[in-house]
């Protein structure tokens, strides 16, 4: 049958069969001397044997305790293990962490905060999965990642926490061969006759861009339709088609004067990138750890 008794009788047990002594084992585990025999006895009272014989040498096992010594052993090395490897997550020296992040969130938000994170917690391992915003809210709602990042607009996560980090714009974005508008201002009407390149469609950003043009009494319909805001850019630089991205994708570009900003007389409302969790009760000390960090 059984013995039902907590584990400080089995690490008495183990101590004393260590240290040969009840009284160093009682010092190491800052317990009495009365205390570790009475949780010895408890052991042979159950098992109906002696586990220890008293000697000069101090307290010797008996073959019987011999016996369970070698299986408590076992044991109570893997709990010492199991003990410092959650001392050291929660001290945040290891841990996993997984991230599910949008194009837009990854490159201009996320990544600088990876990168200095990263260099107070070096064995963190961290990955990210990028996707859509559509696939990162499904990925957190069915635990596949433990926080997510996405830009706004945000459908369907009515059971998240929802948090705004920054906000961005789109902007229109043309090649040499449109150098003829670099110094208008462009109706709505003037752009939806251009040949235009954007998003595809399932994403957040194009969403946002059909619901703006609508408003506008127009219907877009781009020449091109990408997968990322990172591949419009080609398509603007060799003359195919005038882009529309969040700003900060084509602000190098803009730069070195390989594209300019179109101007047109009504700007894209601003979106945000934000981060989404669930609730407190089921977040790891490491990912509160990760949003606290992310907030000072």
């Amino acid at each position: 049958m059984p013995l039902e008794l907590n584990l400080e009788y089995y690490r008495a047990f183990y101590y004393v069969g260590r240290l040969n002594s009840i009284s160093k084992a009682a010092d190491t585990l800052f317990l009495s001397q009365p205390a570790v025999t009475q949780s010895i006895k408890k052991l042979e009272n159950h098992f109906k044997c002696k586990l220890f014989s008293r000697t000069a040498k101090g307290m010797i096992l008996t073959n019987e305790g011999e016996s369970l010594f070698s299986h408590v052993t076992k044991a109570m090395d893997e709990l010492m293990i199991g003990e410092k490897e959650l001392n050291r997550m929660i001290n945040f020296e290891i841990g996993k962490l997984e991230i599910g992040a949008t194009e837009t969130a990854l490159y201009h938000y996320l990544i600088p905060k990876i990168e200095t994170f990263r260099q107070s917690h070096p064995d963190i391992y961290m990955n990210v999965v990028g996707s859509s915003t559509p696939e990162t809210i499904h990925m957190l709602q069915n635990g596949n990642v433990d926080l997510a990042f996405a830009v706004s607009p945000i459908l369907d996560a009515e059971d998240l926490i929802i948090t705004k980090v920054s906000d961005f714009h789109d902007i229109l974005i043309a090649g040499s061969a449109y150098k003829h508008l670099q110094n208008r201002v462009l109706s709505i009407n003037e752009v939806s006759e251009l040949p235009l390149v954007t998003v595809e469609k399932g994403t957040s950003a194009r969403t946002h861009l059909d619901l703006w043009f609508e408003e506008q009494g127009i219907l877009l319909d781009p020449e091109y339709s990408v997968r990322t805001s990172t591949t419009v850019l080609p398509f603007v630089e060799r003359n195919l088609a005038i882009g529309i991205v969040p700003s900060m994708f084509a602000q190098e570009l803009i730069q070195q004067g390989r594209i300019f900003q179109l101007n047109v007389e009504k700007v894209i409302p601003p979106r945000s990138i934000v981060m989404m969790s669930k609730s407190d009760s089921k977040m790891s000390l490491l990912c509160k750890h990760f949003i606290s960090y992310l907030t000072d």
